[in-house]
């Protein structure tokens, strides 16, 4: 391997990390001068087909239907001071806040959201490149760059790039990656400013997304295999890097702590916390985990959810369950072994247990059993391990070593990259995406129920209210069908069932379903107050009708759906003062609703007041005409 290595001290022993002396470290000279170049370059080509992608799987609830982030800049303190959702109950303002920015300059375009990610990506390829080859000064300049590379085209990233939710992950990278930068231009260069913004930059990484409290531990590792500096030094360092995550935890428990969140953990979202007991929650965890490690060295097949009862809680009876423990202890004892040696793989593996120990539902249990995106931070000591094994067995300083060694890896690139353009093409929008991984995950109850919610929103027009394909709506029935069976607990599900019955007219089936979902959530105004319409126009129940609207009303005052119900019951009943009274309320929330507007019209028309009934049918063919709804 060439490359020249400037002050550096070796120890001699195989695989140790050679240091460079205590002090002021001299910027050294590298070759591979425009790798950072190439990182960045290699990340936005493999991701480009994603600027025509819309939004998909997080998007909706992050973006779409965030009023927060509607409201564009001017809604940016509210989110620095708002939980991440109203579900939860997490702190991540700093990629809501690019959200609403991104909304203010272009209003609900997703592209926009992807050509951001993606440069986002591509700059976090390059920071990654001039920040390593500092840190991994006394190796081949080889190393640093296969790394940053074969990180940049791994196909586990997809979720975290083509996903637009998932711009928390990068960001988060990113802030950590400068953070490391500006501590090690402070080895180069002792001035205080360099730490400043270092632990600023940390700050901004946390804000990214609160896993980044794991990156507290990557400082005085990345100190202490890549310098000499004493303990205590390394130490009084790496605790500047305490002040900014005490500040935000401290905003982030003042923040959370009035918020409301009745968030539950439900199995189909993570079936671990549903292990009989202690050692069967860690059997599974560890399960899962070895599911992990399949994706980061297999690559096939990706997937965005490996969910219950396809997967299920385990013992430790499971050869899985054994497998993922064996090879998480395997590397843990490794690197601890090693971890006095200063070895290379030491670092890389600890960089790898350290990233990923929180979402690995070990310690913590999270919201979601698996995720790829998850993957992100982690595939980097995945990455540095790679490339140092390929340069150990490879690069030798032997006739040639070095182009053994970067044919190897530009094989993996092609394969890697291939792999990830391809994936990016599923990560289109949510159909695409669940149509292409139900194959991989036939027996996911949330699988079914996202892919069966699809097929019936394109089956559905529902703001014309007209059945486009009913073979769609008879697949989606189908889909719900079998997540019921697989799990027939999810309220969800019973009411989605329902609404296709509903579209296919099959009144007795989707009333029946309806009943199914309350009685598993009672609260579902959705749900209700498809009741209350079955009652009124179907099932003679006009009494019964009008107390669904009204508890559908109650549980949800900014559904709308139940107040033009109630009206439209009242006016069956004559009364058209209340009926008027009714869709008038509900144009103080919605005031824009071309609907309410024609009904009120029609009200007074049949009220024998034809002036005012002109009055609201002309303001409903304006905003009509100017296309709302």
């Amino acid at each position: 391997m060439s490359g020249k290595k400037k002050q550096v001290r070796q120890t001699g022993r195989a695989g140790n990390c050679p240091v460079p002396p205590h002090g002021q470290i001299s910027p050294p000279v590298y070759s591979f001068k425009y790798a950072g170049l190439l990182a960045a370059a290699l990340g936005i080509l493999l991701y480009a087909n994603t600027f025509g992608h819309n939004y998909c799987y997080d998007d909706y609830s992050v973006i779409t239907l965030n009023s927060l982030v509607h409201g564009g800049i001017k809604n940016i303190p509210a989110i620095f001071t708002t939980q991440y959702d109203y579900v939860t109950h997490m702190y991540r303002p700093m990629s809501l806040a690019v959200f609403a920015l991104l909304w203010q300059v272009a209003p609900d375009r997703p592209g926009i959201y992807h050509l951001f990610n993606v440069l986002m990506y591509g700059l976090t390829g390059w920071l990654l490149w001039i920040t390593w080859r500092r840190i991994l000064a006394g190796f081949p300049a080889g190393l640093a760059a296969a790394s940053v590379l074969l990180f940049m085209a791994h196909p586990v990233h997809t979720e975290a790039v083509a996903n637009i939710k998932s711009l928390d992950e990068i960001l988060a990278l990113l802030f950590f990656t400068a953070a490391l930068y500006g501590l090690w231009r402070f080895f180069e260069c002792p001035r205080r400013g360099w730490l400043a913004g270092a632990a600023a930059c940390y700050g901004l990484a946390l804000l990214s997304k609160e896993s980044a409290i794991t990156f507290l531990a990557l400082f005085p590792l990345t100190i202490w295999f890549f310098t000499d500096r004493r303990l205590s030094e390394n130490l009084k360092l790496s605790a500047i890097f305490l002040i900014p995550a005490a500040l935000f935890l401290a905003v982030r428990a003042a923040v959370l702590t009035d918020q409301p969140s009745e968030f539950i953990i439900s199995i189909i979202q993570n079936f671990i916390g549903y292990a009989p007991d202690t050692s069967g929650r860690f059997a599974s965890a560890f399960m899962m985990c070895g599911y992990y490690l399949r994706a980061l060295v297999f690559l096939h097949p990706l997937v965005c959810d490996l969910g219950y009862p396809q997967l299920a809680p385990v013992t430790f009876a499971d050869w899985r369950a054994l497998a993922g423990l064996l090879a998480c202890a395997g590397m843990a004892v490794f690197a601890l072994c090693t971890l006095r040696r200063k070895h290379f793989l030491s670092f890389a593996i600890l960089f790898f247990l350290a990233t990923f120990s929180l979402c690995s539902n070990i310690f913590y249990l999270i919201a979601t059993s698996y995720g790829e995106r998850l993957l992100y931070v982690p595939s980097l000591g995945f990455a540095f391990a790679l490339a140092w094994c390929l340069q150990r067995v490879l690069g030798s300083k032997k006739a040639g070593g070095f182009a053994l060694f970067w044919a190897a890896c530009g094989v993996l690139l092609v394969l890697y990259g291939v792999k990830t353009v391809t994936r990016t093409l599923d990560w289109k929008d949510n159909f695409t995406l669940f149509a292409a991984d139900i194959r991989t995950s036939p027996d996911s109850a949330h699988l079914n129920y996202m892919y069966g919610y699809e097929l019936l929103t394109k089956g559905y027009d529902e703001k014309k209210g007209l059945m486009l394909d009913a073979r769609l709506l008879e697949q989606a029935v189908e889909r719900f069908s079998h997540s019921l069976k697989l799990y027939p607990y999810d309220f969800s599900t019973w009411g989605e069932r329902g609404c296709s019955y509903l579209r296919l007219q099959k009144y007795d089936l989707a009333y029946a379903d309806y009943m199914k979902t309350v009685e598993l959530y009672p609260k579902n105004a959705h749900a209700l107050s498809a009741l209350g319409f079955l009652c009124r126009k179907f099932r003679n129940e006009p009494d019964r009708a009008e107390g669904l609207f009204r508890q559908a009303m109650a549980l949800d005052p900014g559904f709308m759906e139940p107040r033009r119900s109630l009206g439209a019951l009242l006016a069956d009943r004559q009364d058209f003062e209340q009926a008027v009274k009714v869709w008038k309320e509900a144009l103080a929330i919605t005031p824009d609703d071309v609907q309410l507007h024609a009904f009120i019209g029609r009200a007074y028309a049949d009220m024998g007041r034809p002036d005012e009934a002109l009055l609201w049918q002309e303001k409903a063919a304006a905003l009509h005409k100017t296309g709302k709804e």
